[in-house]
């Protein structure tokens, strides 16, 4: 999967993502709320990638991993709908061009 040089909020419009099977994302909507990213995780149809190291390292996460990302996710969301002070994680929404969905979860450790 792609990597990219910092996190998503410091990159310049249009972002696109090529994940390994050579699908190109692109970033839709930035700091989505918290409820928009519990839909999308329990969604089987979305696509879930983790951003590591403040998103600049992603992977896809399997769907056995989807309920324990959750977990993490609702207790330390620093975007709409979590709190900014203490939170960790920030998620992005990426689209194909046939409208598939993607859930971009940067992890700010």
């Amino acid at each position: 999967m792609q990597i990219f040089p910092t996190n998503l909020d410091r990159l310049d419009q249009p972002v696109q993502l090529s994940d390994d099977s050579g699908t190109t994302w692109l970033l839709r909507k930035k700091r989505i709320d918290l409820r928009v990213a519990h839909r999308l995780i329990k969604d089987s149809a979305a696509t879930i990638v983790l951003g590591e190291c403040g998103g600049t390292r992603p992977r896809l996460v399997p769907d056995s991993e989807r309920s324990t990302l959750w977990d993490k996710i609702k207790i330390g969301y620093k975007g709409p709908g979590g709190d900014w002070a203490t939170g960790r994680y920030l998620a992005h929404e990426f689209r194909t061009d046939t409208d598939r969905r993607m859930l971009f979860i940067e992890d700010h450790c």
